[in-house]
């Protein structure tokens, strides 16, 4: 075992605990919370994440806080999308004969509706399941201007679909 893996192995046992009782407070699901500290610790070692060595307990609990944080929003985000195709958003006029001509009409509103820059995002993140972070880096936008069409596409679609209830 190498040095590196050696300091990265006393690292872990060291700050495990702390890490997923932060984790577990912020996202009460063990799963999630050990999901959470894994990420963390796999982009440390795979170098994604650069590790501060003068303050490394609290960089560590600012990195699970941060995934956390991730992780609640894209619960959230998930939780938008289920309400906008879900059966009870779609009125008489609207009557589609399986879940799939439903997801086909959503999709065929993101495509020719949103703008293309809204489209992709949207695409990119419920599709690609990429996160904000991936998005904005691959296009080389802010985190904020993702979140800005991201929201402004789901307002939308929730405008589109729940105006059409009976």
């Amino acid at each position: 075992m190498s040095d590196r893996e050696k300091q990265f192995k006393e690292l872990f046992l060291s700050e495990y605990g702390r890490m997923y009782k932060a984790a577990y407070i912020l996202l009460g699901n063990e799963d999630e919370a050990k999901d959470a500290i894994q990420d963390v610790f796999a982009r440390l070692w795979d170098g994604t994440t650069p590790l501060r060595e003068e303050s490394t307990r609290t960089f560590l609990l600012t990195c699970v806080r941060n995934r956390c944080l991730n992780i609640i929003a894209h619960r959230q985000a998930i939780t938008v999308s289920t309400d906008i195709i879900s059966a009870d958003t779609v009125s008489a006029d609207m009557k589609y004969a399986s879940d799939d001509e439903l997801i086909a009409a959503v999709n065929r509103y993101v495509s020719e509706r949103l703008t293309p820059q809204t489209s992709r995002i949207i695409k990119m993140h419920f599709d690609e399941d990429q996160s904000y972070k991936d998005i904005s880096n691959e296009l080389g936008i802010s985190l904020s201007a993702v979140n800005k069409h991201i929201v402004q596409g789901l307002r939308k679609l929730r405008s589109t679909f729940k105006n059409r209830e009976a």
